[in-house]
């Protein structure tokens, strides 16, 4: 069965539409959590975090849509790895850390206006560039296991990745968004 037609089931709360996503996505799961924690989670906080993966995606059935599925999975996954991680004061990268939302409201504001142009100017991009750049940077994979993924020599996945980031970069700089690399 499609990915369309196991949302459309798991939206009317059908068990069996639930099993079948486990079956096909727990691996995919597995990975994100493990690219994510670096380690630093054991297996059981690991199996741990993929059920409370597929939990949430059944108690959310409701808001799923297929050609998102993959996406919305890893953004739980990730979400669910790092309160993992913080339950059990576990460092966080620094790319991590959140800064407190009462704080500073002007600060707060640009980095969601920026996070938003960021999302915008990914979904434009080239199938390819788009990929690497989430592969990367979402899902905290090495360039050895992106190359190997998407059948490319690591030499040609570190140079497409490369001008994936210079492209974005530029983009962002015409949109008026000057930074520091």
């Amino acid at each position: 069965m499609d990915d369309i037609k196991l949302v459309h089931q798991l939206n009317m709360k059908n068990e069996n539409a639930l099993a079948a996503l486990i079956e096909r996505y727990s691996g995919y799961v597995s990975t994100v959590i493990r690219n994510i924690s670096r380690g630093v989670l054991d297996s059981s906080d690991i199996e741990e975090v993929i059920s409370d993966v597929f939990i949430k995606l059944w108690n959310n059935a409701g808001h799923l849509r297929a050609e998102t599925l993959r996406s919305y999975i890893a953004v739980i996954a990730r979400n669910l790895a790092i309160d993992k991680m913080r339950s059990k004061h576990i460092q966080l990268p620094l790319d991590e850390i959140e800064t407190d939302n009462g704080q500073d409201i002007e600060y707060e504001t640009e980095r969601k206006l920026l996070v938003r142009e960021l999302n915008r100017i990914i979904a434009e991009m080239q199938p390819r560039d788009r990929e690497l750049l989430v592969r990367f940077y979402f899902y905290y994979q090495s360039l050895p296991q992106i190359a190997e993924e998407m059948e490319l020599g690591l030499s040609a996945c570190t140079t497409a990745l490369h001008r994936a980031r210079n492209k974005l970069r530029k983009k962002l700089t015409e949109r008026g968004y000057d930074y520091e690399t």
